[in-house]
C-alpha cells in the first residue's frame, strides 16, 4: 500500500508541542504527539488583539511608528479635572516605557504627530489656544524647531520620520459661522513648514495616512466646516504632492477616529459619535469594513501600516490606557480534520 511519503515525496514532522504560528509558517503541517492530532498553520484575515496598557491614561494624544512592536505615544489630555500631558511613552509590542517629556511643560492636546519610534514630529495643539509650536524627537529627547506657518489644533498629517511630512486641516479657535475648520495644508522638509494647496473641504478631527508622505497622503472623514450638514463627514481626499482630489467615502461617517497606513493601504478605526468600533480598510480605490476594535473609543493615539498598526488610549469614556494591536494577515494553529 502506498504511503503519504511515497506519494508526496516527504513526511510530516512529529512534534511534542506546537510551534509559533507566524508569517512564513502558513500551510505547515505536523503531528502533535502529545495531543495525538495533526495540526496546520492557517492564514486568516486582519484582526485586533490586546496589547500592553499605557502608563498614563489620556486622549487627544499623538502616535508614531511603522509597526505595533516599535511605537511612540506622546502628549494628550483628560478631563475632569482638565489635565494636559507632556508625557512620552515608547512601546516594544509588549509594554510601554516612559521616556523624555516634551519641552512644553504644561503639556498639549489635540496636536498632530507623525514619524517613527526614534524620529518624530509633534506640531500644533493647545492650550491655551491653537499653537504653532513644533518639536522634533530624536529617539531620546525633544527639541523645539521651526513653527507651523499657522497655529491650529485638531489637524492631522503623516510622514515616516522627522525628516519630511505633511499636516492639513484643523481648528483655529472660537468658531465663526464658517471658516473655523481649515483647508490649510503645510509640508515639512526637516527644517521648516511651507504652505501648499488647500483641502477641498475644511475640517478637523479627521484621519490620515500617517505613514504616508508629503507627496502621497489621505484626509479621512472628520468634522466638516459649515455649510456642510450633517457636520460629521464620510468624505475622503487624496494628496498627490500638488493638489487634493476627492475619492471614495468611508462607509461610516465619523470624527476623531484612529488611522494608520499609506495612501494605497490605509486603516480608519473607532471614532465618534457614539463611540465607534468600526474598522475600515482602504486599497487605494475603495473602503471595506473589516474586524472591529474591541473597545469603542475616540481620540486615541495611532500609527502603523495596513499590516501592523496600533491604537493606544482614547476616550472610552473615561480616559483609557488600553492598547490594541492590528495584524493583517493573522496566523493561527488549527487541528486537521476530515470534515
Amino acid at each position: 500500500m502506498a504511503t503519504y511519503k511515497g506519494i508526496q515525496g516527504y513526511s510530516w514532522q512529529k512534534l511534542s508541542s506546537d510551534p509559533t504560528a507566524s508569517s512564513g509558517t502558513d500551510g505547515q503541517i505536523w503531528y502533535n504527539s502529545t495531543t495525538g492530532k495533526f495540526k496546520i498553520v492557517a492564514q486568516g484575515a486582519g484582526a485586533w488583539s490586546s496589547g500592553g496598557n499605557m502608563n498614563t491614561a489620556r486622549y487627544n494624544l499623538c502616535g508614531s511608528g511603522a509597526t505595533n512592536t516599535a511605537a511612540l505615544a506622546f502628549a494628550g489630555y483628560k478631563s475632569p479635572p482638565a489635565v494636559y500631558y507632556d508625557v512620552t511613552e515608547s512601546y516594544n509590542g509588549t509594554a510601554w516605557t516612559e521616556v523624555a517629556d516634551l519641552n512644553r511643560a504644561n503639556g498639549r492636546g489635540n496636536s498632530m504627530g507623525f514619524g517613527s519610534q526614534t524620529s518624530a514630529i509633534i506640531a500644533g495643539g493647545n492650550p491655551p489656544s491653537a499653537t504653532a509650536l513644533t518639536e522634533q524627537w530624536n529617539g531620546s529627547s525633544w527639541t523645539e524647531v521651526n513653527d507651523l506657518t499657522t497655529g491650529r489644533d485638531t489637524m492631522k498629517g503623516g510622514g515616516t520620520s522627522a525628516g519630511a511630512g505633511i499636516t492639513f486641516g484643523g481648528g483655529i479657535g472660537t468658531p465663526p459661522p464658517s471658516n473655523f475648520y481649515m483647508k490649510l495644508t503645510e509640508t515639512w522638509d526637516g527644517t521648516s513648514w511651507t504652505e501648499v494647496a488647500d483641502l477641498n473641504i475644511g475640517r478637523q478631527q479627521m484621519g490620515s495616512a500617517n505613514q504616508g508622505s508629503s507627496t502621497a497622503n489621505l484626509c479621512i472623514a472628520g468634522e466638516l466646516d459649515l455649510p456642510y450638514s450633517p457636520r460629521t463627514g464620510a468624505y475622503v481626499e487624496s494628496w498627490n504632492g500638488t493638489s487634493w482630489t476627492e475619492v471614495n467615502n468611508v462607509n461610516t461617517a465619523r470624527t476623531n477616529g484612529g488611522s494608520a497606513g499609506i495612501q494605497t493601504n490605509a486603516l480608519y478605526f473607532g471614532g465618534d459619535p457614539g463611540g465607534k468600533t468600526n474598522t475600515e480598510s482602504y486599497d487605494g480605490t475603495s473602503w471595506t469594513e473589516v474586524a472591529d476594535i474591541a473597545t469603542s473609543r475616540l481620540a486615541g493615539g495611532s500609527s502603523g501600516t495596513g499590516a501592523s498598526a496600533f491604537l493606544a488610549g482614547g476616550n472610552a469614556p473615561p480616559a483609557s490606557n488600553l492598547t490594541e494591536e492590528w495584524d493583517d494577515p493573522t496566523y493561527t494553529i488549527k487541528t486537521v480534520t476530515t470534515s
